[in-house]
């Protein structure tokens, strides 16, 4: 049995260097930072690790202030949910700036919490701010610690103090966690902006966890939110919108977000497709573009039409939007689509089993000896074009990797196997063991140099298989 690991929340007012600190006590770059208030908008999650101590580290917008931005509100909310779920509070001020009328306010604020609080003065690289901060005893405060997460100043003290304060967390704590728990699933729900995502995301949990607007581009970072459905436990990624990269300015905000939203599909295990079903067209060609990525890099995937209520529909309808997404997205008719409606709910709860049920096909191990009889089958009943007058052969096949499934098939004339080939026995393949929502990957090699059986015919030995001539796709993500 293991404790849960504490919840240590940042908070204070926007841009007195939270994300900063959060990434410094990360390690990596896990929060958009930049010298703008209000950049970090919903919390964000990381479980790291502090002297041997495993804690979950969450990064706020700013309470308080900010009150032009139509989002204010909203971003507040966030920041007093992170500071329900928090065990411990790190208060965080500018030492710069100095002691700003909200911060006593925010002070009271954290004293009714009647949880642990460390307070923090941030931004004093120079001494002649750490001199001035003894004006932040005026609060009230007792002690606090004077850092510089920007430059990396006396962030030992800090630590210290946090696992002190760990430590007699943990001495009080009585939950226990199960250590053979399963992995969660996570699924990164993804789309252009404004499609519905966040709004997807508040009803799969049933609770305003992420900030959801009409105004376009709300989310600006990708949001991990922890649930369990049914016994099985999910993290959902609320990503920002994609749009096409020549729309994006170079040294932008949503610049970095796209590109952390891309990042996130690639440490996802499932990912959902937002589309918008009263747009036309209804798959656009940049829909099209984040469709192909996936379908490329073998990220298993589902389709969720979102806004489904808004349309008029007949016994018909289903049928007709389904030709239409396929038409546009011909390349991967393997993935499931989902007609659903955020607004309602309809259906939005059918992501979770579809979702674990894709994450169990990408897994699929196929026994040798069945994928060997159903590519002979197909061969003998649609064989390749012969190669210089000789018939092309299948020699051996078997799967040498999964999630996304890997075939490696040796054959005597690899060169006679065209890409038309290969997506008839993609089908094939699919036609018998149902790879719901990714796709499958195929590799083919000329046989080496077999071993021979005492009549001297080469036995299709699963040894001979050198996995360095496996080309694996490993592209660069581009925003």
């Amino acid at each position: 049995m293991g404790k849960r690991p504490p919840k240590i929340a940042l908070i204070g007012r926007t841009n007195v260097g939270k994300s900063t600190l959060f990434n410094v006590l990360c390690k990596k770059n896990k929060s958009i930072t930049e010298d703008i208030a209000g950049v970090t908008r919903d919390r964000s999650y990381a479980l790291v690790s502090l002297k041997e101590k495993v804690v979950t580290i969450i990064d706020t917008g700013g309470v308080l202030g900010e009150s032009e931005d139509p989002l204010a509100a909203a971003v507040h909310e966030q920041s007093i949910h992170a500071l329900n779920e928090a065990d411990i509070i790190v208060a965080v001020f500018d030492g710069v700036q100095g002691v700003h009328p909200d911060d006593a306010e925010i002070v009271q604020m954290l004293r009714k919490s009647e949880k642990p609080i460390l307070y923090v003065i941030n931004k004093c690289e120079k001494p002649s701010t750490v001199d001035a901060a003894v004006e932040f005893h005026e609060l009230g405060l007792e002690s606090f610690i004077c850092i510089s997460a920007a430059h990396r100043q006396n962030m030992h003290e800090l630590i210290g103090a946090l696992t002190d304060a760990i430590t007699v967390f943990e001495a009080g704590e009585k939950s226990d966690l199960l250590d053979d728990e399963e992995d969660p699933i996570r699924i990164a729900i993804v789309g252009k902006p404004n499609v519905g995502k966040s709004s997807l995301i508040n009803r799969l949990i049933g609770a305003e966890r992420v900030i959801a607007s009409e105004l376009a581009g709300t989310t600006r970072d990708s949001i991990d939110v922890e649930l369990t459905r049914d016994g099985k436990k999910f993290i959902l990624v609320d990503t920002a919108g994609l749009r096409r990269k020549s729309q994006v300015p170079e040294e932008s905000l949503e610049r970095y977000a796209n590109v952390r939203a891309l990042k996130a599909i690639a440490r996802c295990d499932v990912v959902v497709l937002v589309l918008d079903a009263t747009t036309d067209p209804l798959v656009t060609d940049q829909e099209r573009r984040i469709a192909d990525l996936l379908h490329r890099r073998g990220v298993p995937f589902l389709i969720a039409l979102n806004k489904w209520d808004a349309l008029e529909k007949d016994n018909t309808s289903v049928k007709e939007y389904s030709k239409k997404v396929y038409d546009r997205l011909n390349f991967c008719r393997y993935a499931p689509i989902l007609f659903l409606s955020a607004k309602t709910g309809r259906r939005c709860l059918k992501i979770f089993p579809t979702a674990e049920e894709i994450f169990r096909s990408a897994g699929t191990r196929l026994k040798t000896s069945e994928l060997n009889r159903v590519l002979q089958d197909a061969f003998q009943k649609n064989p390749p074009p012969v190669h210089r007058g000789h018939p092309v052969k299948l020699l051996f096949a078997t799967q040498v990797a999964s999630m996304p499934p890997t075939l490696l098939l040796f054959v005597n004339h690899p060169q006679s196997i065209a890409q038309t080939y290969e997506r008839y026995l993609k089908r094939k393949i699919q036609e018998y063991f149902s790879f719901l929502g990714t796709d499958i990957k195929i590799q083919i090699r000329k046989r080496r140099n077999a071993p021979r059986d005492a009549n001297g015919a080469g036995s299709p030995d699963q040894d001979d298989i050198d996995l360095d001539d496996i080309d694996f796709e490993d592209e660069e993500v581009h925003s």
